[in-house]
């Protein structure tokens, strides 16, 4: 999922949003799963081949089943 002023652009975001130059993406593996930190990892290094800049990251936890973090917009 892809973010801008905390509006949902991507997937199926609206066309007409308003966006600025500073984007959220929020990255889950399968079946909406947390990435451990391997994958994560894997996935920063095709970010930074691709020239993408990363300036913050957070980690997306879980207790058990509950999730430690809340959903983005069209979750």
């Amino acid at each position: 999922m892809i973010t801008n002023r905390g509006v949902k652009v991507f997937p199926n975001g609206n066309p007409l949003t308003f966006c600025t130059d500073h984007w959220r993406c929020r990255f889950m593996g399968p079946e909406g799963e947390t990435l451990n930190h391997t994958k994560l990892l894997d996935l920063q290094r095709q970010l930074v081949s691709a020239n993408i800049d990363i300036i913050k990251t957070e980690q997306l936890y879980r207790f058990g089943e509950e999730k430690g973090y809340s959903l983005g917009q069209g979750q």
